[in-house]
């Protein structure tokens, strides 16, 4: 029996070690190694030379032995504080695969250290082993090759050990530390991230949080930033994943950096486009009571000292409406939009209602704004159209006595105008419900005001590509898009941990799977659902199928408060 167990002893160690091309017995303190195993393929001309085993890997890449791209990553096992971290803290994980030179060609090599049991500064032996990779680690890694074209960092890193694999890192501005920690920290404080994002980022990378929040939640974290380049600052995306060997008590992710500069410029211009639309009024293109009110606000928190202000009235755009159509109107209104561009071409000009426009100057006084709005006048007589005007000046925190001043003379100047023309009011008398309308002055704000009252958001989601966009969203709730790169999934999920009891979780989960939800729409066209909050209020989830868009599968997603 004892020479069954030895025979087997041998074969199983002869078998462990034939799987390896080259294996060395290392003292990872004073660098001393011996190869057991070298196949011939892999002999090189630097081992009879290398004092020690990190001096070995060294000239294995200044030799040229080791793929260019794949050197940096491969040397930092010539570090010892490296290597000894990894073989003292137990971390099975020292592995790593790149291209060697074999001949004439690359081949991928998968390298590791092996510590046994119980390795100490007191017992510092460990196995160096370097082998051929499997075809599946050789597919793998030339995907991670394809995606290092388009990133400029690739790291492998293990919250829970605090350690870090290199798979691709371009040049730093300084040594890289041992830790993931220390690495985030020392990027930041060497120069690298912007000043105004470097306590995002220090946030952001901070790993005793990272340990909590992917327990929480293992889904995908990013973040942007700016980092400095040649040129001054670029932005850049982080992205963590969690690895497939993932786990709660063994936290790996897969780190990802790329650089998003073009990109992030032209979602901020596209985004100040979308801000410029929203404020403008869409028929005469002047700004809208929405940028009116805004603007008011940024003026009395400014350091100006006057703000001159002209409010204006169109005389008889009802009698037009109901004489010559609406287009004519439109065009009635168009006119005074275009004679206030033309005369106030560096002066705030609004349309805040059906038939007001205000102009708003913090440079010309009040007589000038009123010798500018005379020309104004007599431009827009000459086409037959007839305005009446207030003028009113002051300082711009008495702004809210200077508008209803303003207006108050308006509607003198405009009861005048009709009292001259009583025979021709007489004969196209104004539709009193229109006019009701039209005191009111609604627009975009007050429909927002009315929306939220209501309800809690309003959003369109396409449950094919998961792009979301909405009627009504609480600023909350944008906040949670915004933290999950705007996908409407990710943001729910963070919504039904922080806003939702926890009972009503399974639902929101069964909602979220979109195939299953697709098919509740076709076969109902709608899904209800009642839930209560953290708080205790109680919401009506409301997901309808939109049916007027052909080329993608839209829902509605109404959030009611339950009253």
């Amino acid at each position: 029996m004892d020479y069954i167990d030895e025979t087997m002893l041998r074969f199983a160690e002869d078998t462990v070690i034939s799987i390896f091309s080259k294996l060395a017995r290392v003292n990872i303190e004073t660098g001393e190694f011996k190869f057991i195993k070298r196949e011939k393929d892999f002999e090189d001309d630097v081992h009879a030379d290398s004092p020690d085993i990190y001096t070995y890997i060294r000239r294995q890449v200044r030799d040229g032995t080791v793929f260019p791209d794949h050197a940096d990553a491969y040397l930092q096992f010539s570090n010892p504080e490296f290597v000894k971290q990894k073989a003292y803290t137990g971390d099975r994980r020292g592995v790593y695969s790149y291209r060697r030179k074999v001949g004439d060609s690359f081949r991928w090599m998968t390298f590791s250290i092996m510590a046994p049991a119980g390795c100490s500064p007191e017992n510092p032996w460990v196995l160096f082993s370097w082998r051929e990779a499997d075809s599946d680690t050789t597919t793998m890694f030339d995907a991670i090759s394809v995606l290092s074209v388009f990133y400029y960092k690739i790291l492998r890193i293990n919250l829970t050990t605090d350690t870090y694999e290199r798979v691709k890192v371009m040049e730093e501005n300084a040594p890289i530390p041992n830790s993931i920690s220390a690495w985030f920290r020392s990027f930041a404080q060497n120069g690298n991230v912007h000043p105004d994002d470097i306590d995002a980022y220090l946030e952001f990378t901070d790993v005793e949080r990272l340990k909590r929040v992917f327990k929480e939640d293992t889904a995908r974290r990013t973040i942007r930033y700016r980092r400095k380049s040649q040129n001054g600052f670029r932005w850049a995306q982080m992205y963590l994943f969690p690895s497939v060997e993932y786990t709660n008590d063994n936290q790996i992710l897969t780190l990802y950096v790329r650089d998003v500069h073009e990109e992030h410029i032209t979602e901020l211009r596209n985004r100040e486009k979308l801000v410029e639309m929203f404020n403008r009024d869409a028929l005469t293109l002047l700004y809208n009571r929405h940028k009116y009110n805004e603007d008011l606000a940024n003026i009395a928190k400014s350091n100006f000292k006057r703000m001159s202000v002209a409010y204006i009235d169109v005389n008889g755009l009802h009698e037009v409406n109901n004489l010559l159509g609406h287009d004519a109107g439109d065009n009635m209104l168009c006119a005074v939009a275009d004679a206030l561009k033309k005369y106030f071409p560096d002066e705030r000009c609004y349309r805040i209602g059906g038939d007001e426009f205000v102009v708003i100057s913090v440079r010309l006084s009040e007589g000038t704004v009123s010798r500018v709005m005379a020309e104004v006048r007599k431009d827009l007589r000459e086409d037959n159209y007839e305005v009446a005007v207030g003028f009113a000046t002051g300082e711009p925190e008495d702004r809210e006595r200077i508008i209803g001043e303003a207006e108050l003379k308006m509607r003198e100047d405009k009861a005048a105008y009709y009292q001259s023309h009583g025979d021709r009011r007489k004969r196209n008398q104004m539709n009193d419900e229109l006019e009701k309308l039209l005191n009111e002055k609604k627009d975009e704000e007050y429909f927002l005001k009315l929306i939220s009252k209501r309800f809690a958001g309003v959003y369109f989601v396409d449950l094919d590509t998961e792009n979301v966009r909405h009627i009504y969203i609480p600023n909350y709730f944008a906040e949670l898009l915004e933290q999950s790169d705007y996908n409407y999934k990710d943001a729910l999920r963070k919504y039904v941990r922080r806003y939702v009891k926890p009972e009503f979780s399974p639902y929101f989960e069964e909602l979220i799977n979109f195939d299953n939800l697709r098919e509740m729409l076709d076969s109902r066209g709608s899904v209800n659902l009642t839930y209560e909050k953290v708080d205790g209020n109680r919401i009506k989830l409301h997901v309808l199928k939109q049916d007027e868009r052909k080329d993608v599968y839209e829902s509605v997603w109404i959030f009611e408060e339950e009253k």
